[in-house]
Parts: C-alpha cells; structure tokens; sequence
C-alpha cells in the first residue's frame, strides 16, 4: 500500500511539473497534422500564453488540444472547410482576449461546423465574442458557463441556419454591444432570457424570418442605440418592454415591412421624453412614423384600467365642435380631458350630464386623444380636428 501511494504521489508531481505555460508568441495551426502532433511537439503545455489561430482547410477534429486549460490571448477559429465540430477544447476555461468562431466574410467561416459543443467549461472572456458566418450553424449549445461579456462585444451574424440562440441560457451581461443580424432563419430569441444588461448599441438587423423579440424581456439597460432595422417578418417589438428608456441614447426603427406594434412601454416612455435622435420609417403602418408611434402609445400605453364600454364622440371629424355621449348613466366625479398626441393635455374638465358638447375649434388640425374616467374605469377614443 506504501508503494502505490508513493508511485502515485510521483506521478501526481511529475504531471503536475509537466503542466506548464508555453508558447508566449502564439501558436497558428493550419494542418490537422499541427494538431494531431500539439501534445508531442510541446509536451506539458496546458496554458498558451499568447494568441491561437485554428484555420486550415483540412482540419477535421481538434481533439489533441485536450490538454489546454486556458489560453491568455485570443482564441479565433475561421476560415476551416472541415471542421465539423470543437471537441478537444472542453477543458478550456479561460480566453484572456476575444472569442472569434468564424469571420467578417463568408470565406472566413466554419462551412461544416454545425455546433460549438466543445466550449462547456468556458466560463471567462477576456474580449468580445463573435460567431459569424458559420453557414451549417445550428445551435449556441456549448456555451452554457458563459455569465458574462465583460470587456467586448457579441456578435452573432450571418449564421444562416442559426434558429435560436440556445445556448446563452446564463448570459446576464454584455459591456458592449448586442449585435444580431443576417441570420436568414432565426425564428427567435430564445436563449436570452437571463441577459438584463447591454453596454452599448442593441442592433437588430436583417434577421428575415424573426417573428418577435420574446427572450429579452429582462433587459432592463441598453446604454447606447435601439437598431431594429430590416426583419422583414417581425410583427411586434414585446420583448423590449422593460427596457428604462433613460439608458437608451436613441432609436432607429425601419425597413421592417409588417411591424405594426410599437407601443411598447420602452419605446412610449423615450417618446413622451426625447426628441433627438427617432428615426422611425419604412414599417407597416402603426410603427411607420413617429407620429404614429406616439398615437399608439396615447391610446394603449396608460397605466389605468381601461373599460370595455366605449362613449361616442360626434361628428368625428369635425372642425368646431364635438359631442361626447357616454354609454351609460352619469356617475359622480366623472372628467373628460383632450391631449394631443405627445401626451400634452390640452382640454380638461368635469362631465355634469350625459351628452356633453366640446368647443375644438381653438385647436390645430390633427389627432387628439379623449380620455373619459370615474368611478367605473377610463375610457379612450381619437377624435380628428379638421
């Protein structure tokens, strides 16, 4: 029993003298056989301490990277026709840089690499992370110990058979920007759902088959632009309700052809408070100007009770005057008030009998909104002043 503690008290040291950081100027590995050979050409080497570059056109497998723990610069990992998958890294901790998997162009790719299973024990990014142009890309699965982006960006683009962002389930956190765009078939966003902060822009963008934005609805922070912009089959904006519209430093909402809803609260609340930096067009109508967008928030975005009952306001139009009918007999304490669309109240006043007459004629042409409430709710209609 004494011997075989001391020859695995021996063995323990010499792995452990074995474990070494290596290769301070990086390693570029361009040939399977580079990574077949890795553990024989540098034995011991577990931590990298510079840059590693994977991109050969006949890399299948990196398997003999097994050994690496972490590695102190970046880690970027393109332009690799065969590639099928990233085992052989599932060791790997810590990236002191960026994360690339992929590249700005299409050449830069992973064309076969269909997951990134491989990354599970990746819990520390040094930089930003970049998935890009990995064409057979169908899942984020293998990124499940990332909590955070700390110094960089996430970008997921051009991944054209990416259908859901699977696999950032524990993300909460990005310093820089948010930017998801051209993947062709992404159907949603789920996989967001812990992300409550973004440092920078929020740039949604090109993603044609994107139906909604359900995955981010704890994101309470973008510290920089709100970019949606040519999702060609997105309805709605819930999902970014709960964004505080004070940490947003502008909006850009266009080229979405069938974005009808826009009256969220993030979206109402900027409006009511900012009149820099809107730039709202080319959508379906309700969301295709910005005037449209403050009409829609007027009539939907109050915080009271809105009944089912509706009064009457006639005619409508009118140029002078109208008449307010209410569709039930009078209660106490009812008030009428008229506001434009930038929520400036304009008209106020007490209702004393069931058909009312209001003198418009003071006021310009345009869409105004009517607001009746007592005891029984609030009541909601436009009315247009010729």
């Amino acid at each position: 029993m004494k011997k075989l503690f001391i020859l695995l008290f021996t063995l323990f040291v010499v792995n452990g003298l074995n474990a070494q950081s290596c290769l301070p100027e990086g390693i570029e590995f361009t040939t399977q056989a580079q990574i077949d050979s890795f553990q024989m050409n540098y034995p011991g080497c577990t931590e990298i301490e510079g840059d590693v570059e994977i991109n050969g056109d006949d890399i299948t497998n990196l398997n003999e990277l097994i050994v690496l723990t972490s590695i102190e610069g970046y880690l970027n990992i393109e332009g690799n026709d065969s590639l099928i998958s990233l085992d052989g890294l599932e060791n790997i901790t810590t990236v002191g840089d960026y994360l690339q998997i992929g590249g700005a162009s299409y050449y830069l790719g992973n064309r076969m690499l269909s997951n990134i299973s491989g990354l599970e024990n990746l819990a520390s990014l040094g930089g930003g992370l970049f998935i890009e142009r990995n064409i057979a890309l169908t899942s984020l699965t293998g990124l499940e110990n990332l909590t955070s982006i700390d110094r960089g960006t996430l970008i997921i683009s051009g991944n054209n058979a990416l259908t859901s962002l699977t696999g950032l389930e524990n993300l909460t956190s990005i310093s820089g920007w948010l930017m998801i765009n051209s993947n062709w078939t992404l159907l949603n966003l789920t996989g967001l759902e812990k992300l409550n902060s973004v440092g920078g822009t929020l740039l949604i963008d090109g993603n044609h088959l994107l139906i909604n934005l359900m995955g981010l609805e704890n994101l309470t922070t973008v510290e920089g632009y709100l970019n949606l912009s040519l999702n060609l089959s997105l309805t709605s904006l819930s999902g970014l309700d709960n964004i505080e519209a004070g940490t947003i430093t502008g909006i850009s909402i266009y080229g979405n052809l069938v974005l009808s809803t826009c009256h969220i609260k993030s979206i109402c609340d900027y409006l009511s408070t900012q009149n820099d930096s809107i730039d709202i067009h080319n959508n379906a109508t309700g969301c295709n100007t910005k005037e449209q967008v403050e009409e829609s928030c007027a009539l939907f975005s109050m915080n009271e009770n809105i009944t089912n009952h509706k009064f009457q306001i006639y005619p409508n139009p009118s140029s002078t005057q109208i008449t307010i009918e209410l569709p039930y007999t009078l209660q106490k304490n009812t008030s009428l008030t008229i506001s434009n669309t930038n929520a400036q109240q304009l008209i106020a006043q007490p209702i004393i009998k069931q058909q009312t007459e209001i003198d418009i004629s003071s006021l310009p042409t345009g869409i105004y909104i009517v607001k009746v409430w007592n005891d029984k709710g609030v009541m909601v209609q436009k009315v247009i002043k010729q």
